[in-house]
Formats: structure tokens, sequence, C-alpha cells
């Protein structure tokens, strides 16, 4: 796949087209089989999530114009604008949270205080009534964690805790009960959580709580022995990366911390 000086920090696929969105606030959009991208700015601020959903882009936009955090969504095939979507209540004003989507339902957790002191909430949005729930606390603070909703299941894992330290702990919940549980914590910190073919993998992350030291581990979850097992690791180490499975059962991984640029797939049959 093509590449260029931008990092790539979080993706979702619409009808065959890649969509990756970064830190310098800028969307691009690649068709699988050519070597353009296509390039989309949001407001001043940057995108701190990516869903994609039945053609549309939502995405959770850090706006420095307005000091205040947006879901904005964007319709690729219509006409190529943004269009608001809500406000993050006051008890999510956060930097760093984790969006993940689930039956019209925006599931928004963790982030971290401006003063810098992470957060263990976890909130959801109806997008068709437009009305926010809260679900139970999760057991662990933590910012810039990923999420990922797998069969009515919502996993939370990584990111950062207090302290200055990258977790490996993953935490499920039920979205009908909306109770947190723990599994078996992931071998790196700071992963990337996502789905390939309705099971949980994970990605990267560092091998050291503290210090910079990227991975290229990948490993899947077992239900049945609630273990984790290896899958061929990735060609490039890296950390704070984007990763998502296309329809077709395709694992991409891209940017991050490591190699910015890059942008890698594993065929999982």
């Amino acid at each position: 796949m093509p590449h260029d000086s931008w990092k790539y920090h979080r993706m979702g696929e619409i009808e065959g087209r890649l969509v990756v969105g970064g830190h310098d606030g800028s969307l691009r959009v690649l068709t699988y089989g050519h070597d353009k991208w296509d390039k989309f700015v949001t407001k001043n601020g940057y995108i701190s999530n990516v869903v994609c959903h039945q053609g549309v882009c939502l995405l959770c936009v850090e706006d420095e114009d307005k000091d205040q955090f947006v879901i904005e969504q964007f319709y690729l095939n219509e006409d190529n604008e943004w269009r608001f979507v809500t406000v993050l209540p006051n008890q999510l004003q956060l930097y760093g949270v984790s969006v993940a989507l689930h039956d019209n339902s925006l599931y928004v957790v963790g982030g971290e205080t401006e003063s810098g002191e992470r957060v263990n909430t976890a909130r959801v949005f109806d997008l068709h009534s437009g009305h926010w729930y809260k679900m139970d606390d999760m057991q662990t603070k933590r910012s810039g964690c990923s999420s990922v909703i797998i069969n009515n299941t919502v996993f939370v894992g990584g990111g950062e805790t207090d302290g200055a330290c990258s977790s490996n702990i993953v935490e499920c919940a039920d979205v009908r009960d909306r109770k947190w549980r723990t599994i078996p914590s992931t071998t790196t910190y700071w992963p990337t959580l996502t789905s390939v073919s309705n099971r949980l993998v994970w990605t990267g992350g560092m091998t050291q709580q503290r210090f910079y030291s990227p991975s290229n581990i990948v490993e899947l979850y077992d239900e049945r022995s609630t273990k984790w097992l290896s899958l061929p690791h990735m060609t490039h180490k890296r950390w704070a990366h984007a990763a998502f499975s296309t329809q077709n059962g395709e694992l991409i991984t891209a940017g991050g911390e490591g190699k910015g640029r890059s942008i890698e797939s594993l065929k999982c049959d």
C-alpha cells in the first residue's frame, strides 16, 4: 500500500476505501488498488478516533477553536462536508478518550483531564435518540486506550495510567448489563486492540511499561482456553498505532510511534 510522510493514528473502512485520521487534524481516504490519497481537513484540532458504519465516518475531534470535544460525521458519497453530531457532555470533556460503535450507539471510554488525571468513566451515546447513558466505571483508569466491540461485548485495553505507566490490562463488559471484568493481560504494554472475523486481536505495544520499546507481536484471544495465541509478527515494530480488519478478514496496521509512514496487512483465514 502507498504511504507518505504523514502518521496514521485511527482507521476504518467505508465501501472498499481505507479512512485514516491523524493528530494533525487531517482525514485521508484511500481507494484500494489506487496509489493516491484523497485528503479532507477537519477544524483546528486533532482526530482522536475514527469509526465507520454504513457509509458514514464518525469522528471524535478535539476542537481547539472551541476548546471542546465533539462528535462529527462525514458522508463520503454525498457532499463531502462535515456535519455536527453532538458535543461530549461535561463529564467527557477529556483528552485521549476511546470510541467504539455498536448498533448505532457510540461507546466512549477512558481519557484524561486537562490536569493529566486519568479516568475510568464509560458512557454510551444513542445516535438515534441523541441521549447519553452511563455505564459502570471501568476498573482501570487510563487514557489513549483502544476499544472494540465483538459479539455484544466491548473490550478495552492498553493506554496510559497515572504515573506515566503504560497498561497491559484488558477489560470487557457486555453491552446489555454494562458491568466490567478483566481477561488475561496482553504480553506488551499499550497495544492496539481490534476485531478480526469477530475475534479479539491485539498488535504491537511496548515491551516495557515506562520506556520507548516498540513491539511487533500479534496475538489472538482464544475464549475457550482464555489464552492469547501467537499470530505472525508484524514487519515493523510500533505502538499507539491504528489497526482494523477489512470485510474480507485482512488485518491492517498503520502508523503510530515507531513506523509512522508504513502500512502493512496480514490475511487471517
